[in-house]
């Protein structure tokens, strides 16, 4: 007999009040992210979940499209459970699963916040739940920093080069930052991402989309820009998503010619970065990914300057457990997991974290 009811919201702040009182979370947990995905297309789902109507968790998700497998059940940074235990963890998987197939999914993705966990990791082999055969995306390895140490402390824990950078950047009269929490951006903001999108090779969003959701983290008062000026002229531009005790550093772009320039402008848009989430009273600065798994010697990597660089600037690396997947029609997950191993690792990536 089910223990854990599973029960619809669709009061905005009722969801977001909830999802805050857990000790582990992200924007991507939010209501802004549930309208944005809501919008663009494709079916959204989230649920909170209750036990003798005490709340112990979400779990939420969107049905995703692969022209060539089909639909896919994809729950980024769910599911959360206040407090891990093997029942709730089985319970909820079932849930998960039996919502793929409903939806004819080939297959279902979890990746809950959560670090390495015993109960969790026995329900996943229960289950037969598959390492997903990708990199570690959507920030499951990433950098943090502890907002509540001062200044001066995280100062000391930065590398002495980039501490002598951002010294540098800071006493240069021709560079300059301004902090932005308005749409006023997007237009330079979409040149950059652009630009950065083109010099670096990677496939993302159209612009478009991903202004989209900017506006509606403006709207809920989410959104920073933090921009970087060389002579009054922008040239990089960080975008900040705070949601609860978090500042995620969600996207970033530069302008591509003054790369040539050797103006390193990205170490002051940390600081300044830092010193925002400081005075906004959050706990954690989030770098939101781009990290190489702990101990991982590929010189390959297409991560590894970005990993380099934000190693640098200190703070701890936090590793979430891998990404697990659920086959439901197992012929067709065998031939999605061939193609997805060989396409991840031959552009350099590792699939194991």
């Amino acid at each position: 007999m089910p223990n854990l009811e599973f029960r619809e919201v669709a009061n905005e702040q009722e969801w977001n009040d909830l999802v805050l009182t857990l000790p582990v979370y992200s924007f991507l947990n939010s209501s802004a992210r549930y309208k944005y995905l809501s919008e663009v297309g494709g079916k959204t789902f989230r649920y909170m979940i209750y036990k003798e109507n005490e709340f112990q968790g979400i779990v939420a998700g969107n049905i995703g499209h692969s022209k060539i497998f089909g639909k896919f059940l994809e729950c980024k940074h769910t599911p959360l459970l206040r407090n891990s235990n093997k029942a709730g963890w089985s319970e909820i998987l079932t849930f998960c699963k039996e919502l793929g197939r409903t939806n004819g999914c080939f297959m279902v993705r979890t990746s809950p916040l959560v670090e390495e966990d015993s109960a969790l990791s026995e329900v996943y082999a229960e289950n037969f739940a598959v390492e997903a055969p990708i990199q570690n995306i959507d920030a499951l390895v990433s950098q943090y920093f502890d907002l509540s140490k001062t200044e001066e402390e995280l100062r000391h824990d930065m590398t002495d080069s980039t501490r002598n950078n951002i010294n540098k950047l800071s006493k240069n009269p021709d560079i300059s930052v301004k902090v932005f929490n308005d749409n006023s951006q997007f237009e330079t903001f979409k040149i950059f991402h652009e630009q950065t999108k083109k010099n670096k090779g990677y496939v993302d969003r159209p612009a478009e989309l991903l202004l989209k959701e900017l506006q509606i983290q403006v709207d809920n008062n989410m959104c920073y820009m933090i921009v970087g000026y060389f002579q009054d002229r922008p040239i990089s531009i960080w975008q900040c998503t705070v949601f609860g005790k978090y500042m995620h550093i969600y996207q970033a772009g530069s302008d591509t010619e003054f790369r040539e320039k050797n103006i390193r402008v990205t170490y002051l848009l940390f600081w300044e970065s830092t010193k925002l989430a400081k005075q906004l009273g959050l706990q954690v600065l989030d770098l939101f990914g781009g990290m190489t798994p702990p101990n991982y010697m590929g010189n390959k990597h297409p991560w590894r300057g970005v990993n380099s660089f934000k190693e640098s600037l200190g703070g701890k690396k936090m590793v979430y457990m891998h990404s697990r997947d659920f086959a439901i029609n197992k012929p067709m997950y065998l031939l999605y997991y061939m193609y997805s191993y060989i396409r991840t690792t031959l552009k350099g990536y590792t699939v194991k974290w």
